[in-house]
């Protein structure tokens, strides 16, 4: 039963909290003007009152620095909530004045007309405008030059409304020498007729202006669009954000640079609306999983397209052989290691989720699932180099723990399962019968003297053991960070530069990651219209790996589920110190003695210290491109990447582990290595064009190539005569492997965006995508969409509503593709097979292993979407509202054909997929003024709903860890699971006598399950079983607060989801009633009796269950609600005022920080978000059976700027 009251009302009370601080904000927003708050008064120096109204108002405030040295202000007692009172305040008395350019900059001078000597930004400089800082330095011209010199006067003005340019900075072209311009705008200059002067300044447009014969030059100075507005990368190009007419949301690195995680993916959880991150796993170095509006496939991948600097990489790489580099011959599989783990979340500048089809679009095939482009980090153009420290460090533990049973609760567990099976299956049973009557009265009546009937008087457990295998198993593990890089450059020439460590150890012990990382972005003029760059990004892994995240009967055994299985009567150690593998359930045994030395669970920590799985990583990632400005507005660029990967892989299973019902070891050990080499070419051409003021257009068109070719080979061992050599060569060679695969695709593509007069937009983009991974007669794809989009705002009949800044309502349709099938899923593969030849000769072959289908082609999926943006307060307030359908038709499937053929199946383009849903993005700035709050909301809704199925309609039934217990039919979300409802307990005979017939039960008793009749027929049989639940949620939600006060900052993030269900498998045996395990400590309230009904939920404990009530059967009591509400982070830090920390450093930042530090559930296992199958089919999504635990982090760090 889902918990959505629970859960739904805490939403409401943040809301409730949210809102009601926020009708605050809105009440003192009507009433600044009237009622200041009194804050006190003290005495401040300026530069640093200057540097708080920076952060807090989100402004640039550029003074002479000699012009406020020594200045000391007392700061207002009241606080306003205007920039422009605030500043006039503060200047009050000193002797000098500001001056307002655009929204956001400001100048201060003295109170004269006097020129001042040099304008700077206060602490920052900006990247469209570097002169600023330069002229910090800038020498006066010569007056003793021997050559004469033109005195050169003018006035610099804005274009857009005619004010003068306090503080613009007028350079002679190749040289140092330069001036400024004063508080109205006029500059004067010594220089040569022919020499070139740049004016720049910040949030303008830079001119180049050749001196002539005319000794006054006047120039009028544009806005820079680029610079006054956000601009966001939107694949191939970027745009304003507020001319974007697709669903584009995005995350700077400011909110993900300081959390303790391994990947960027794992920093943005919780934080975009749409985008699901799901944590599935814990163990170091395994990547979340990312779905962008629900799942749209049932064969191919519904990972996103990740594209690094312009290079699409992707994710899944189970799709080539790489994915099988640590996976082959393993019964249960790990989680794949990350192929973004190498990517530095330090290096990251910004982060753009493309989430419908008409900003998708543009990456065609590959768009289906929404893109993430991920931009680094880049130098800037002179001034001074700005070095920065980046570091943490941090204690993890294991986030949650699992409530079970100690050792005495476990005996009497056992006792009850035993007698309550004696008792129904022997007549005249007595639950007071010796073990010897149990036997003598059994085979009386024709039955085995079962073990299971026999009981001890006084339970076995001597010693009074009573271990707990969490804390055996589970230990604190360090996780530490360190970052050092370095942005600068000259007039033509920008670079970054940084190296960085990651080192995190499991808190199981042996498991771990290391990453070591570099990285080069270069950008230069090497000519006047031409520019390249370089972005260079080699790094090398390390996984240690252990087998955590599987069942206890696996090979290798999962260590999470069999500390969990294991006894508590058990101890870990044998007399001797060596570990105990002899007597793992001895909860089990009779006073004789019998069934003792029975290994059904390994001992967790002897797999721990007999398994080696070692992987590693070396990956080259970079790219190269030359752009050239072939007229104005019109730039050609060339881009040429390439993305080396070398896998390595050792494994190594030792004689000392005992693995199931086992008396010997079963060493077993491989080697394996991978190699692949993607390479990238891309040609595209460029225009943005202004028009008569009122239309812009910014098209372009390309051709793209992309190849990948992968190498795998593998070397298995067995029989290894003891442990002392671990690799390959130790034991006797018994197979390998060895494949080459490659794929490739060829595209087109073009987009034009438009807008008149700024209010009325459009956008057109066309892709079409030739792979070699579909049928011959399908290989090209076409991928086009529309969108449109209209600034209401901007309209005369709403000019006049004070309270709104910003009103857009857009909408778009879009087809997209999915890339993500098998290399060669078209073609007839043929495979090894051993056939008879003349007698008992066996004769290797070849065979036919898949049928061909030269006919398959692309899943395509059609997305419409409606948008509504809504900012009020000037922004103080802003709302991103969406709703969206995307339809996936031609949907891969494998499905039944005549065994004439050859082959009972064959994969073909039937079916279609339907998801659907509601988002929601809300930011705030709460509280403007000595103390700041901001609220950053996100909540979004899917449903997904598979439509079509093959010409027949059949369900399709899909088997994850046990059985068949999933599946994908009409009007169900893919993967649902599949199985018998409960319908409460059995209380006594009678209800049982007038229940319909379970046919799976006949022997049912008092305290066993009640199962639906679903088809009313009035037996209990396999057709009664339905959907009983999913892993994909109904609504997702974030909330994020950040505070600051003077120094002090505070962030936290708050997120949760509804609706999802967790197919718990390891009910089957920690919750099946036998009691030949232990078991989640609920079963304390089981059914006992009809007085003693127990919490109404858990049945009866019953040796023989199967033969009996059947009460583990696949059925709800194995589905649990998953909804959880989380504290993601919380973050303080301190930032060092100015005065303190003088010349050493530019600025210093210290902070605390706590991950995963709660979680509210019901559910039982460790984290609602798992999925052992995460790496398999979707049709097999959100099954427990013992996955690597969640771990919560306490770090300490600082970030450092020289």
């Amino acid at each position: 039963m889902r918990r959505l009251l629970p859960i739904s009302s805490t939403i409401i009370f943040f809301l409730f909290c949210w809102f009601t601080a926020f009708s605050q904000f809105i009440v003192s927003t009507e009433k600044v003007s009237y009622q200041p708050v009194r804050t006190g008064e003290e005495m401040s120096v300026l530069k640093d009152v200057l540097s708080e109204l920076e952060t807090t108002f989100d402004v640039s405030i550029m003074y002479n620095s000699e012009l406020v040295d020594g200045i000391t202000v007392r700061k207002s007692g009241y606080v306003s909530n205007s920039i422009e009172k605030r500043l006039g305040e503060t200047l009050n008395s000193t002797g000098l004045k500001f001056k307002k350019i655009g929204q956001k900059f400001f100048v201060i001078t003295k109170m004269s007309k006097e020129q001042p000597k040099a304008l700077v930004k206060n602490g920052y400089v900006p990247p469209e405008n570097p002169a600023i800082e330069k002229l910090a330095t800038i020498r006066t011209v010569d007056t003793q030059r021997k050559y004469a010199l033109a005195k050169i006067t003018g006035r610099v003005t804005d274009a857009s409304n005619g004010e003068s340019l306090p503080g613009v900075s007028i350079i002679i072209k190749g040289t140092a020498t330069g001036t400024i311009t004063d508080f109205d705008g006029n500059y004067n200059l010594d220089a040569d007729v022919g020499q070139v002067l740049i004016f720049s300044f910040v949030g303008f447009s830079s001119e180049e202006v050749t001196v002539g014969s005319n000794p006054v030059i006047d120039v009028s100075l544009s806005p820079d669009i680029k610079a006054l507005q956000e601009v966001v990368v939107v694949g191939y190009g970027t745009q304003q954000r507020r001319d974007i007419t697709g669903s584009v949301t995005s995350i700077s690195s400011k909110k993900i640079k300081d959390l303790p995680v391994t990947s960027f993916e794992n920093a943005i959880q919780g934080q975009l609306a749409g985008v699901q991150v799901t944590e599935t796993s814990g163990e170091p170095g395994a990547g979340p999983t990312i779905r962008v509006r629900g799942l749209g496939s049932i064969t191919a991948g519904n990972e996103p397209l990740y594209v690094v600097d312009g290079f699409p990489i992707s994710k899944n790489v189970d799709i080539g052989v790489q994915g099988d580099v640590f996976r082959r011959r393993a019964a249960f599989r790990p989680p794949p290691s990350n192929p973004l783990a190498t990517l530095n979340p330090n290096d990251i500048s910004s982060i753009e989720v493309l989430k419908d089809a008409s900003a998708a679009a543009i990456y065609g095939s590959r768009g289906s699932n929404g893109v993430i482009l991920i931009t680094t980090k880049q130098g800037k153009r002179e001034g001074k180099p700005e070095i920065n420290f980046d570091a943490f460090v941090g204690v993890q533990s294991v986030a949650n723990r699992v409530d079970l049973m100690n050792a005495q609760e476990l005996g009497d567990y056992v006792r009850d399962s035993r007698n309550n099976s004696y008792l129904q299956d022997v007549p005249g049973a007595d639950i007071n019968d010796t073990n010897a009557e149990r036997n003598a009265k059994a085979i009386a009546e024709g039955l085995p003297a079962r073990a299971e009937y026999r009981i001890p008087d006084d339970f076995v457990n001597p010693t009074g053991t009573d271990t707990d295998w969490q804390d055996e198993v589970f230990s604190n593990a360090t996780i530490q960070n360190y970052n050092i890089s370095m942005a600068g450059g000259t007039d033509n020439v920008s670079y970054y530069v940084s190296g960085g460590y990651f080192d995190q150890n499991g808190i199981i012990d042996g498991s771990g990651f290391d990453r070591y990382s570099f990285r080069l972005n270069l950008e230069a003029e090497v000519l006047p219209k031409l520019d390249v760059g370089v972005n260079l990004n080699p790094s090398f892994t390390a996984f240690d790996r252990l087998p955590a995240g599987s069942p206890y009967f696996a090979r290798p055994p999962g260590i999470v589920y069999s500390a969990l299985v294991h006894s508590p009567t058990v101890s870990p150690f044998l007399p001797d110190g060596s570990i105990n593998q002899t007597d793992n359930q001895s909860h089990l045994f009779a006073e004789d003695g019998s069934g003792a030395g029975m290994t059904t669970a390994s001992n967790p920590l002897a797999i721990m210290n007999a398994i080696t799985d070692d992987l590693t990583q070396n990956r080259t990632f970079g790219n190269f491109w030359a752009e050239y400005e072939l007229a104005d507005g019109l730039k050609f660029k060339s881009f040429v990447g390439i993305d080396i990967n070398n896998y390595n892989r050792t494994f190594f299973r030792a004689n000392s582990l005992l693995l199931r019902n086992a008396t010997v070891g079963e060493p077993y050990g491989q080697s394996s290595a991978s190699q692949s080499v993607n390479w990238l070419t891309e040609q595209t051409l460029s225009y943005i064009k202004d028009f008569n003021d009122d239309h812009h257009l910014n098209a372009v068109i390309g051709y793209t190539a992309q190849k990948e070719s992968i190498e795998f080979n593998q070397v298995i061992a067995e029989n290894f005569p003891d442990d002392q050599v671990v690799t390959v060569d130790g034991g006797q060679v018994t197979g390998g492997s060895a494949i080459k695969e490659e794929w490739s695709l060829v595209s087109s593509l073009a987009r034009a965006n438009y807008s008149f007069k700024d209010k009325y937009l459009a956008t057109a983009t066309i892709r079409a995508d030739r792979s070699s991974r579909f049928g011959k007669g399908n290989r090209t794809g076409i991928f086009p969409s529309m969108s449109l989009g209209w600034r209401i705002s901007e309209e005369a009949f709403i000019s006049g509503v004070a309270f709104l800044s910003d009103l857009k309502l857009r909408g778009s349709w879009g087809q997209t593709g999915n890339f993500l099938i098998p290399n060669y899923a078209s073609i007839g593969l043929l495979g090894p097979t051993n056939y008879v030849l003349g007698g008992n000769i066996q004769v290797n072959g070849i065979a036919p292993q898949t049928i061909s289908n030269s006919d398959l082609r692309w899943e395509k999926n059609n997305q419409i979407d409606i948008g509504l943006e809504i900012g009020l307060f000037e922004d103080r307030v802003f709302a991103v509202l969406d709703w969206y359908q995307t339809t996936t038709s031609d949907l891969l499937l494998n499905v039944q054909i005549p065994s004439a053929l050859g082959f009972t199946e064959a994969i073909q383009n039937i079916g279609e997929v339907e998801n659907n849903g509601f988002e929601v993005s809300l930011s705030t700035r709460n509280i403007i003024g000595a103390f700041n709050w901001n609220t950053d909301i996100n909540f979004a809704t899917v449903n997904n709903e598979v439509t079509q199925l093959g010409p027949s309609g059949d369900p399709i039934l899909s088997s994850g860890g046990a059985g068949n217990r999933h599946i994908t039919r009409i009007g169900d979300a893919i993967g649902s699971y599949f199985g018998y409802v409960v319908d409460g307990i059995y209380q006594d005979q009678t209800e049982i006598d007038n229940a319909p017939t379970d046919t799976q039960a006949p022997n049912a008793a008092p305290g066993d399950f009640r199962f639906k009749d679903v088809d009313g027929d009035g037996d209990i049989d396999p057709d009664d079983r339905t959907v009983i639940g999913n892993y994909l949620p109904d609504f997702t939600w974030g909330i994020t607060n950040t505070f600051s006060y003077k120094g002090f900052d505070l962030s936290m993030l708050i997120q949760g989801v509804e609706g999802s269900e967790v197919l718990n498998l390891t009910r089957r045996h920690l919750g099946n009633g036998e009691a030949n395990f232990n078991s989640y400590a609920e079963w304390t309230n089981r059914w006992r009796s009809p007085s003693e009904p127990g919490n109404g939920e858990i049945p009866r404990a019953d040796r023989q269950t199967g033969l009996h009530g059947n009460n583990n059967r696949p059925s709800s009591f194995q589905v649990e609600d998953a909804s959880y509400i989380r504290l993601r982070n919380i973050t303080i830090g301190y930032n060092f005022p100015t005065k303190m920390l003088k010349n050493t450093f530019k600025n210093l930042r210290v902070y605390a920080s706590g991950t995963n530090l709660f979680t509210s559930t019901d559910y039982l296992g460790y984290n609602p978000e798992v999925n052992n199958q995460s790496a398999a089919s979707p049709n097999v999504q959100g099954e427990d059976y013992g996955a690597y635990p969640l771990n919560r982090v306490f770090s300490f760090g600082v970030n450092a700027t020289f």
